[in-house]
């Protein structure tokens, strides 16, 4: 009674399974010892610890060749898919330290994910077979300490965090326009301040929401508010154009409305430039999926026109 209380007290040592699976690959002790580089005494020590576990030999004890018992040869199977499914993880968490793997979650301004990130995505999706792509577009920022995004792209001013690392890949001009139907039944803003008694278009979900401007020297931020709130800088761009309210993006959206007269700039003075960042969380070493994103973001970049990159 007590050797069968002691032996469901107990459970299987992985480690001596896998020493076993060599055994029964090796044909015994010796092979084994070798094999995995230890000691005999510790292979046969591993062996004499699964059998007084499982209550039964595994092996028949002949001096004059190796042999396993039904039990051991039952064990073997389950010791050898063991030692198969460890060195699917470990060559699986190797690549992944190395290679791009994985689901990379990305969160980014519709503005910006709109216009660089399909050339991004395609890029990471024929490079790194292994690599998926998770993005969600939204006009407010997320929380990169929920653990629910890996990297965001945004065109924010990035306070200083430990615990965040942000990498600059160039920036764009943030200005306000509106359309000239919208400026026949309102004067122009002559300054920032002004727009308190404007209808402004509000993106996002912030409940008060507030403008960055260069005034008097200095960044000065404006309190704005308005019928019109949105979570879509496109949508809020059409408004403007039918003469819902004044909007406010960077300058590159407005371009072209602005160049066919649907769209007036207003306070150009008065325009910011804003960064453009790749954050992610952790550690100022990124991973390898998170370093592929980023050299993508590069390159892409490049070629877009919304967003001007450094150097």
């Amino acid at each position: 009674m007590a050797g069968k209380k002691r032996r469901a007290a107990l459970a299987l040592d992985p480690s001596a399974m896998m020493v076993f699976a060599a055994m029964a690959r090796e044909g015994g002790v010796r092979g084994a010892a070798a094999a995995l580089g230890m000691p005999k005494s510790t292979v046969s020590r591993r062996l004499a610890e699964l059998e007084e576990t499982l209550g039964a030999a595994l092996v028949l004890r002949d001096a004059r060749r190796f042999a396993l018992t039904e039990a051991g040869l039952a064990l073997a199977q389950r010791c050898e898919a063991l030692e198969a499914l460890v060195g699917q993880a470990e060559a699986e968490i190797g690549r992944g330290a190395t290679e791009p793997s994985g689901t990379l979650r990305v969160s980014a301004a519709p503005v910006f994910g709109e216009e660089v990130l399909p050339e991004v995505v395609a890029k990471l999706l024929e490079r790194h077979p292994a690599l998926r792509v998770d993005v969600k577009l939204s006009v407010d920022y997320a929380d990169l300490r929920s653990g629910e995004v890996d990297v965001v792209l945004r065109a924010w001013p990035i306070a200083d965090a430990a615990d965040l690392y942000a990498t600059k890949l160039g920036a764009t001009v943030t200005g306000c326009w509106a359309s000239p139907e919208y400026l026949s039944r309102h004067e122009a803003p002559a300054t920032p301040h002004e727009l308190a008694s404007h209808q402004c278009i509000v993106v996002g979900a912030a409940t008060t929401p507030r403008w960055s401007f260069r005034w008097g020297g200095a960044e000065v931020e404006v309190a704005v508010s308005g019928r019109a709130r949105v979570d879509s800088f496109r949508l809020a761009r059409e408004l403007a154009i039918r003469g819902v309210g004044i909007l406010r993006t960077v300058e590159p959206f407005a371009a072209e409305a602005v160049a066919d007269g649907r769209l007036v700039p207003l306070l150009e003075p008065c325009w910011i430039e804003t960064p453009v960042h790749a954050v992610h969380a952790g550690a100022r070493r990124a991973t390898p999926k998170i370093r592929a994103f980023v050299a993508a973001v590069r390159e892409a970049v490049s070629a877009a026109k919304i967003v001007r990159p450094y150097g």
